[in-house]
């Protein structure tokens, strides 16, 4: 938890966000430029059409896919101009493409226990809601991120590449939202072990 001296509280971003124009485009660029909810090189379909045509090609031959979860990410080359770097970026988009299609997507029949209550639904709260672009209600302040994809988490392009497993990367605008992560990563890490006794009763069983 990092806290940034004097930066304005939740309910001063907002306030300025509804009255400063200026504020309001230089904030929302920025939060886009942290996470996005979509692919960077193509939707869904595309995506695992390539992971597929990568595989097949592997198979015939023999060793040529680098299977992106499973391998460490490349570094950018030391010797670089504009075009280059750029060039090694669009590597990056895709290869975090693969990442996100393997790790991130929500199975869209629900078939890993996510069903909860009756009628159904979806504790995981699958689909999302998708927007064409990021917006600031009017009268709440509230912040709409852009999202086309509704099956995946929304996250950062850099840290799924450096990461190379499921992430999910999300703004924290309210105090609410400040508190409940905070609660929920505090239960998390501090959740009682699993008792010495019960680990040998497994492997007795096992």
């Amino acid at each position: 938890l990092i806290w940034i001296h004097n930066c304005p509280s939740p309910q001063e971003i907002r306030d300025r966000l509804l009255q400063d124009e200026g504020f309001r485009h230089a904030l929302l660029s920025w939060l886009d430029s942290c996470h996005v909810g979509q692919y960077s090189t193509g939707n869904e379909r595309d995506v695992g059409s390539r992971i597929q045509e990568r595989r097949r090609m592997d198979t015939a031959t023999e060793g040529s896919y680098r299977d992106p979860i499973t391998a460490l990410p490349s570094r950018p080359p030391f010797d670089r101009d504009a075009p280059t770097a750029e060039q090694w970026y669009q590597k990056v988009c895709e290869e975090t493409d693969e990442i996100v299609y393997m790790c991130n997507r929500h199975d869209r029949e629900h078939k890993k226990g996510c069903l909860r209550g009756k009628p159904a639904y979806c504790k995981a709260r699958y689909p999302r809601e998708t927007r064409a672009e990021t917006v600031v209600e009017p009268d709440s302040g509230a912040i709409r991120f852009r999202k086309l994809d509704p099956w995946i988490n929304t996250y950062n392009v850099v840290l799924s590449y450096l990461l190379r497993c499921n992430t999910d990367v999300t703004c924290l605008l309210s105090g609410t939202q400040v508190r409940a992560v905070i609660a929920y990563v505090t239960d998390y890490v501090t959740k009682t072990p699993l008792k010495t006794y019960k680990i040998f009763e497994v492997v007795k069983a096992v």
